[in-house]
């Protein structure tokens, strides 16, 4: 009889066993389907979905109110940086240009100078507008009261499109401008060349 309750016990733990591999198994299936499927639609849990760097891009051009929620500052570069490393004074402030036919009023610097813009930004929110439209209340106003941007949001799409500029080429600008048909001042930035 014990002979007998032992086989039973053994036949018990296999049948365990079995149940167990055969769950895991099944398991495994399932989740290399659902990865394979992933990858057919092109998302891989977003670990490749992140750029690692900013290319160069001289088609989507659309002005942005922050930047996108992959780049870091000083630590997402351009792929291809096209300065030239020299060094150029800054001009402080951003040249005055028209664009949008005339329809509307608009700023561009260099990338290095809206570096420097967006640090303004960091240390004073409430002034730093003034270098780059020559407007510093219309400028918090709009991106603070207005939109609802944090400095830190206004410095990071700047420093965000300086990199772009930088990835286009040394004949690229970061530029800002205001409504088509003039005020108000939208608080976005985009790149364009010159």
């Amino acid at each position: 009889m014990t002979f007998v309750l032992r086989r039973k016990g053994a036949n018990v733990r296999r049948a365990l066993v079995l149940l167990c591999g055969s769950m895991l198994a099944a398991l495994l299936i399932v989740a290399g389907a659902a990865a394979s499927a992933s990858r057919q639609a092109g998302n891989d849990g977003g670990k490749d979905q992140t750029p690692r760097c900013i290319p160069r891009d001289t088609q989507d051009l659309e002005p942005t109110l922050t930047a996108p929620s992959w780049y870091v500052p000083g630590v997402t570069k351009p792929c291809h940086d096209t300065s030239e490393g020299v060094v150029e004074p800054m001009t402080a402030y951003w040249v005055f240009f028209t664009t949008c036919g005339g329809w509307c009023d608009a700023w561009r610097t260099t990338p290095d100078n809206a570096d420097y813009s967006a640090k303004d930004c960091e240390a004073n929110y409430q002034t730093c507008g003034e270098k780059i439209t020559g407007y510093p209340s219309d400028f918090y106003y709009m991106c603070h009261d207005a939109k609802g941007l944090s400095a830190s949001q206004v410095a990071t799409n700047i420093r965000y499109w300086a990199d772009r500029a930088r990835a286009n080429g040394t004949n690229w600008r970061v530029y800002t401008r205001t409504e088509s048909g003039g005020y108000p001042y939208t608080c976005e930035f985009s790149v364009v060349a010159l």
